[in-house]
């Protein structure tokens, strides 16, 4: 057979070496599809934890403006939300008012520290005795309750007295613990609403109604200590209390006057504990604080149980937060524990905020 001459195969040689190269080159490039690569993915995040502080320092006193936790608090109770997310705390051992921006910045929106005295004026002449629980209108006007007196602080700031609370006949010093309020709550239309160890009343422009229990009581003797009684009012200007009998109560207001116009939502009469159920089989110690969120569900901080506690439209009871009796903050991760509380609030947006020892603590809600 008659052999080809070397020379006329070296181009086809080289096409053959050129497709080979290319397939190559094709190859190379990724001319395929892509490869699973779930291997080198990045971790997500780890979810930020549920119980935070917000502002101060559990375990240290002190009266610092500041942002977070280079703010301090000396042993603040009541707690409000506006909204715009802003919170007021009545900072009881400084004798002032202090004001959280939704980003954590603490300023003292009006009294002076350490000064402690009855005036009314603009906020940085204004002073204060025993500010211990504050609301907040939807005109940004605060609402204080210092000792017998009911303070205002208006969006200008404003200090005046718009009420007091009435004395009985015959009580002595030592027994103005009963008589002073513990609890307050606004509703829409401006009428503010007291709780006290004797009785709950509505304080509106044309008079005062009771809610329960009496407007005063004669013949206090002895030592009386203040028996905070929690007090909230949702949107729809329902009011809702931790009553006299230390259940969680709702007002009717076409009901008739006392007892009979608060609806039993949960608790038993006068039984003390740490049961969570539905109605009436729940137990609660000493809610200091109520607050309601957008769905009608209510948050109680339910003092010397130390427990956050939640309860549904229809009286059903659970622990959200909190180890019972614990008197030590726990961040991080559900349940968590307390110092001892005082006031709570929640933001409309699932998160709860308590006042727990000299600080402000954040709750996001699972």
């Amino acid at each position: 057979m008659k052999q080809l001459p070397v020379a006329k195969n070296v181009p086809y040689r080289l096409k053959l070496c050129g497709a080979a190269a290319l397939m190559l080159l094709c190859t190379a490039c990724g001319d395929h599809p892509p490869k699973d690569d779930d291997d080198d993915t990045d971790p997500p995040p780890p979810p930020a934890p549920a119980i935070t502080i917000f502002a101060g320092d559990a375990a240290t006193a002190g009266a610092t403006d500041g942002s977070g936790t280079a703010a301090r608090f000396n042993a603040p109770q009541g707690l409000a939300i506006d909204s715009s997310g802003n919170l007021y705390v009545a900072d009881s051992g400084n004798y002032v008012i202090r004001k959280i921006t939704p980003e954590g910045a603490v300023t003292t929106l009006a009294g002076a520290v350490g000064n402690s005295s009855y005036a009314d004026g603009n906020a940085s002449n204004a002073r204060f005795v025993n500010p211990s629980a504050v609301a907040v209108n939807g005109s940004g006007t605060v609402f204080v309750t210092d000792n017998l007196r009911i303070r205002s602080i208006s969006a200008a700031g404003l200090v005046t007295t718009p009420a007091t609370i009435p004395v009985g006949n015959n009580v002595v010093d030592r027994s103005l613990g009963a008589v002073i309020p513990g609890a307050i709550a606004v509703d829409n239309n401006g009428n503010l609403f007291v709780t006290n160890n004797y009785g709950t009343r509505r304080i509106a422009s044309n008079g005062t109604l009771m809610l329960e229990g009496q407007n005063t009581v004669d013949d206090l003797f002895g030592t009386r200590t203040q028996e905070r009684r929690g007090v909230t009012v949702d949107s729809s200007n329902t009011v809702y209390l931790f009553d006299l009998e230390r259940e969680i109560s709702r007002w009717n207001p076409n009901g008739l006057i006392g007892v009979s116009g608060l609806v039993t939502i949960a608790g038993a009469p006068n039984v003390r504990g740490a049961v969570n159920g539905t109605g009436n089989v729940a137990r609660f110690e000493q809610v200091v604080a109520l607050t309601a969120d957008p769905q009608g569900n209510l948050y109680a901080a339910d003092a010397i149980n130390n427990l956050v506690r939640k309860i549904t439209p229809a009286g059903v009871v659970t622990t959200v937060a909190g180890t019972t009796r614990s008197t030590t903050l726990q961040t991080g991760n559900l349940p968590g524990s307390f110092a001892n509380m005082s006031g709570i609030a929640h933001d409309g947006k699932g998160n709860l905020y308590l006042t727990s020892g000299h600080a402000v603590i954040k709750i996001r809600l699972p």
